[in-house]
């Protein structure tokens, strides 16, 4: 038996088209999808994202895909699904690093990408640091030897998001008339993640959450984020093909139960399934048993 587990993101810090290149930079927070492997019967149509996993998991060291037939696969997740928080990037990559443990394979968080994108888009939590990376193509940009010093709130909308379906409706002519917008707003995480200046990290992840907003509506985000920053929040993130929104915080600042309070008189309250708040961890998959 094998296990392993990978963490969930709450968003993305900045997603955008530059350079040719639809790219993004999440953030892992500590709550897991954990999945087992064991021979046996396969699971398939319980979980076929992960399934297809496995296959391209064997095909890639060289082996037949048909092999899945003699995995049994079991995840357990406490990752709220199809929300924008990494569900099935972290059910993939924990998936992706237990079969090639199960092969008896070495693998690396840049061979986990080439892997999971093969899949769907693929969040960067699936690397240890903070990353830049092609969500699409699988190719690991730019790493940051960057900590977070914040916390987040994280605001789960109601309703879901299908990652594969929006992807593929999102016009990359509106990503590219954006394409300055999106350099903004990256230089400002980027300048924020080299420095360790939360505030000015904060400020090009609010920066990149709303230039999203012609293409995922949140309701009263301009209310949201007027908020965070009254309660001395740093500022908001957002899911970009999600529903969550991330309130980033110094928690010996952030008022927190203030803002609480107040968030109920905004109007989009009832939009909003629930509220929750996470540590920023380190990311990628990691292995338990073997």
């Amino acid at each position: 038996m094998i296990k392993t587990k990978c963490p969930a993101s709450c968003g993305e810090l900045f997603q955008g088209y530059m350079d040719g290149k639809s790219s993004l930079i999440s953030y892992p927070i500590d709550i897991f999808s954990t999945v087992t492997l064991k021979e046996g019967i396969p699971k398939e149509k319980t979980y076929p994202k992960a399934y297809e996993g496995v296959k391209k998991t064997l095909e890639y060291f060289g082996y037949n895909s048909s092999l899945y037939k003699d995995i049994n696969l079991n995840i357990n997740s406490d990752i709220p699904i199809a929300k924008g928080m990494a569900s099935s990037t972290a059910d993939l990559a924990a998936t992706i690093l237990a079969t090639s443990k199960y092969m008896g394979k070495n693998i690396s968080e840049e061979e986990i990408g080439k892997i999971a994108v093969k899949v769907e888009p693929t969040d960067s939590s699936i690397f240890k640091d903070i990353t830049l990376f092609d969500y699409l193509n699988g190719n690991l940009i730019k790493k940051y030897n960057a900590k977070l010093n914040l916390k987040v709130l994280c605001l789960e909308g109601r309703g879901i998001i299908d990652t594969i379906n929006f992807n593929k409706l999102s016009s990359n002519t509106s990503k590219r008339k954006n394409e300055a917008k999106y350099k903004k707003a990256f230089a400002f995480v980027e300048k924020g993640l080299k420095e360790n200046d939360m505030k000015i990290l904060a400020k090009g992840s609010s920066l990149s959450a709303f230039i999203n907003q012609k293409l995922l509506f949140k309701d009263d985000l301009d209310k949201i984020y007027t908020l965070s920053i009254k309660c001395k929040a740093y500022g908001i993130n957002t899911a970009h093909s999600g529903t969550v929104t991330g309130i980033l915080y110094d928690e010996k600042i952030f008022d927190k139960e203030k803002f609480l309070y107040e968030f109920k008189n905004i109007a989009s309250f009832n939009e909003y399934k629930r509220s929750k708040e996470y540590k920023i961890i380190n990311g990628g998959p990691r292995l338990l048993e073997e």
